[in-house]
């Protein structure tokens, strides 16, 4: 009985160290290339080594995590070529989600996203811009799930989360949250309208422009000190 409690306390330790490791990846506390220590995350998570390590596992599996030989972990870096490979799959799978959006979904199931075709970011808050990638992936993700193909929608979303930490560095760069805001009315009213055909080019011209934001992002830099807001991961 008492093994099998300690089973599920070290289950659930190590599954609340890999969402906050991972939140703090995703949004950058914990930048691009930086080493990882299990004693100075357990420390700083409140938790022991055991569960640490569980969860740097399942980053490694997920892609987030780096084993280095005799040097530990290491949060992996970002690089063009995977850019290009996630929107270039963001362009076979978007488009065709929103004509589809366009034709098929109920009217109330897209106006009732209304809200997240408004969202917007304080560029001087970057506490905002995580709230803004949310409301950003689920109005694609949504587009495609009204439209009625959960495995497209489940394939967008993987995309978009894949790309959370890209996303976040084009957010500290420059202010363009009027800009997507814009782009987000447009896309929603040519599916309020049931324009296919302008819907699936807005949505490839829009991937195109997020495109250009994260590369010029990613060749820019960031300063760390702009991202993390926070000596303690963020956590």
């Amino acid at each position: 009985m008492t093994h099998t409690t300690e089973g599920a306390a070290g289950a659930t330790a190590t599954d609340l160290a890999y969402e906050r490791l991972k939140r703090a990846i995703l949004t950058c506390a914990l930048a691009p290339g930086s080493e990882l220590r299990e004693a100075l995350l357990a420390a700083q998570l409140g938790v022991g080594r055991t569960p640490v390590r569980g969860a740097l596992g399942r980053l490694v599996q997920d892609g987030f995590v780096e084993v280095r030989p005799r040097k530990g972990y290491r949060v992996t870096d970002l690089k063009i070529t995977d850019v290009n490979e996630v929107f270039e799959l963001r362009l076979l799978l978007e488009p065709a989600a929103c004509e589809l959006a366009a034709t098929r979904a109920p009217r109330p199931a897209i106006t009732a996203m209304h809200y997240l075709a408004h969202a917007e970011y304080d560029h001087t808050d970057p506490a905002s811009y995580e709230r803004f990638i949310v409301d950003n992936r689920e109005f694609h993700v949504r587009l495609a799930e009204a439209a009625g193909n959960h495995r497209l929608a489940r394939s967008i979303r993987t995309l978009l989360e894949e790309m959370q930490r890209l996303f976040f560095l084009s957010l500290t760069r420059e202010d363009t949250s009027s800009e997507q805001m814009h782009e987000h009315l447009e896309l929603y009213d040519a599916i309020v309208a049931g324009d296919a055909e302008r819907a699936r080019r807005l949505s490839a011209e829009q991937i195109e422009q997020s495109r250009r934001r994260v590369i010029e992002a990613l060749i820019t830099g960031f300063s760390p000190a702009t991202v993390t807001g926070s000596a303690n991961l963020g956590l």
